[in-house]
């Protein structure tokens, strides 16, 4: 098979190698064009992520790993120390990996649904750039059609598994529907606006944000359509919310108690504090107000446990959904390596055809020409279908290589450069 691969990723190297060998789109591009020109390669997708970076190729013919290791060096800029930690697959192992990646099954995050949307953009990406060509189109094209089929087959991307979108979860539990509810986020900070972000998309648009430094809260508040407000917030933004969500790095509390139970005496419909910070924003007390629940962090660690623990229960039955689908690939490469000696026989059997109705036309009448020539490609095409299914079904014990051999010497008599190519590819994959 010509196909393999060199990357990293979060189980090989650390967060400042993979920051220095990840490549934007102006280095990816930069990274085809050197690959295309300078090595033996037909074919290159590159899929470059927070957690990965990755280079698939499919050669001309395999290159050692110690070149393909020096080439990943050099496109990426790390150190010869940290390239050693790169992995390399080759063939149906690098198949396998592809189509892990685009399940979940190899992120930092078991089951996450974000990286089939990079590699469908790497594929995109690729296409572009013209640099893919029919066995990297048929790879990624599967691969994208495993990732959606794994996730809709099992439970791999079900569940909440972080605090973000455990306490999200919680919401919808509580409240059933988000949308028309109003949330008062206090914090501007990598967890605010993560759970913002999963609340956008839950439906909520009434939003007001607090922070300590106002240019942050800002930035929030234009990201979700909100309103910044004083920081820590009033009585009157209490009031104001259903849901309070705190990601803060105070180092006191930033909700008390007084303040909610101000507010309370003004508005005494229920109310859903969402506290995702250590130390907590939240004042222990509040917990003890009427009509007020208060999550923790610790209160949502237990749901994702339990839903990593579903995820993992899941990952195996998805592993042996990839296993049949990697398969599926195999025997549609197998089945078509053979396509040089099935164009050669397809090529020399039109010749044939051709040459025999020019030749034998002046004895029938002209108005029975186009009915020769309509029978003359139906017949032709009849026996080739039947001697290239042999062919394709051959594939399946491996016996296809040396009967597109044997099939190729005994057509060609004459063209013996076309012969010797021909024969030149069909070793390269007997050999691969």
């Amino acid at each position: 098979m010509r196909l393999e691969m060199i990357g990293l990723n979060h189980t090989t190297s650390s967060i400042e190698v993979r920051d220095k060998a990840a490549l934007g789109p102006d280095r990816i591009e930069d990274t085809v064009k050197t690959l295309l020109r300078v090595h033996d390669i037909s074919g290159v997708v590159v899929l470059s992520t927070c957690n990965r970076t990755e280079i698939y190729i499919s050669p001309k013919a395999h290159t050692p790993a110690g070149e393909l290791r020096q080439m990943f060096q050099n496109l990426t800029g790390i150190h010869s120390e940290e390239a050693k930690a790169a992995y390399i697959y080759q063939d149906n192992d690098a198949v396998h990996h592809l189509y892990r990646v685009a399940s979940g099954l190899d992120s930092q995050l078991l089951g996450e649904v974000q990286v089939l949307g990079q590699v469908k953009d790497a594929y995109h990406k690729a296409l572009d750039l013209n640099s893919s060509n029919n066995i990297l189109n048929k790879l990624f094209t599967r691969a994208l059609e495993c990732g959606k089929y794994v996730r809709s087959n099992t439970g791999i991307s079900q569940g909440a598994v972080s605090v973000a979108s455990a306490a999200v979860q919680l919401a919808t539990r509580v409240y059933g529907s988000l949308e028309g509810h109003k949330v008062l986020l206090v914090g501007a900070g990598e967890t605010a606006r993560l759970t913002a972000k999963y609340l956008v998309k839950s439906g909520v648009s009434a939003w007001r944000v607090s922070n300590r430094t106002i240019a942050n809260a800002q930035v929030v508040a234009d990201l979700i359509g909100g309103t910044v407000v004083n920081f820590p917030p009033s009585a009157e933004d209490i009031i104001w919310a259903d849901l309070v969500i705190t990601a803060t790095s105070s180092a006191n509390p930033v909700i008390t108690a007084s303040t909610v139970s101000s507010a309370l005496k003004h508005n005494k419909e229920l109310k859903l504090f969402l506290d995702l910070a250590i130390p907590r924003d939240v004042e222990p007390q509040v917990r003890d107000l009427p009509n007020t629940y208060v999550y923790a962090v610790d209160d949502f660690k237990e749901m994702v446990a339990s839903s990593l623990k579903a995820r993992e229960q899941e990952a195996v039955r998805a592993e042996k959904l990839v296993l049949k689908q990697v398969k599926e690939y195999v025997d549609w490469y197998n089945s078509n390596r053979i396509t040089p000696a099935i164009q050669q026989l397809q090529e020399v059997f039109e010749t044939i055809r051709v040459r025999e109705v020019e030749k034998n036309l002046r004895n029938f009448n002209e108005a029975d020409h186009e009915q020769i020539e309509l029978l003359s490609r139906s017949l032709m095409k009849k026996v080739t279908n039947h001697i290239i299914a042999n062919l394709r079904h051959a594939s399946t014990n491996g016996d296809d290589i040396y009967l597109a051999k044997a099939l190729s010497k005994v057509l060609v008599s004459e063209d013996e450069e076309n012969l010797n190519e021909v024969l030149e590819q069909l070793d390269y994959e007997l050999s691969h």
